[in-house]
């Protein structure tokens, strides 16, 4: 209990600071996070991917952070429950990384979910028992495949060599949770 107390307000503090540095309210969302980043970048006569590569992956990792937490408490097997936990700790670690980046660079983070993430976190958390469990892990594996293909990107693409260096050490573990969700997916499906 202390521990989801901590996250919750370390989660509301990050939102607090980093919702500080933006103009207006819109600048909680990956669009205009991305759009902000882009056109600081393009101005300044650097790489403007960058800025997007930084707006998705912290929308992503926001997502895993907030799945991870209604996993931890909501899942019905246990072993869901302790992988819910492990993103949540993994993930808001790998998040504060990446702001911290950002800030260096005066970039943008998202504090909000993207739509898509919203709208995937709301359809898993109407679930509930082997129903949610399973909605979990499906969506853990769609997330993770899709991260790593964006950090894979940057790792071996990106010119901005902080990014880069950010995306070719998380690479690892993104790759061992996905190994972890797809055979917890597999041992739920045979399940049934």
């Amino acid at each position: 209990m202390k521990n989801h107390l901590f996250y919750l307000l370390l989660a509301v503090s990050v939102s607090l600071v980093s919702g500080c540095g933006g103009s207006s309210s819109e600048a909680t969302s990956v669009d205009a996070a991305g759009k902000h980043n882009e056109e600081l970048l393009e101005s300044t006569g650097k790489d403007e991917k960058g800025g997007w590569f930084v707006a998705e992956a912290a929308s992503g990792g926001l997502f895993e952070v907030e799945l991870g937490r209604l996993a931890s408490s909501k899942a019905s097997d246990p072993r869901v429950k302790q992988f819910g936990q492990l993103m949540l700790d993994h993930h808001t670690q790998t998040n504060a990384q990446l702001k911290q980046i950002a800030d260096l660079k005066n970039l943008i983070v998202p504090t909000s979910l993207g739509e898509e993430h919203q709208e995937t976190f709301n359809a898993i958390m109407s679930n509930s028992g082997a129903a949610f469990d399973k909605a979990y892990m499906e969506a853990m594996v769609k997330d993770h495949k899709e991260t790593i293909d964006k950090f894979e990107e940057m790792s071996e693409e990106g010119k901005d060599m902080e990014l880069r260096a950010f995306a070719g050490k998380a690479l690892p573990t993104l790759r061992a949770h996905l190994s972890q969700a797809e055979q917890l997916e597999d041992d739920l499906n045979a399940k049934q």
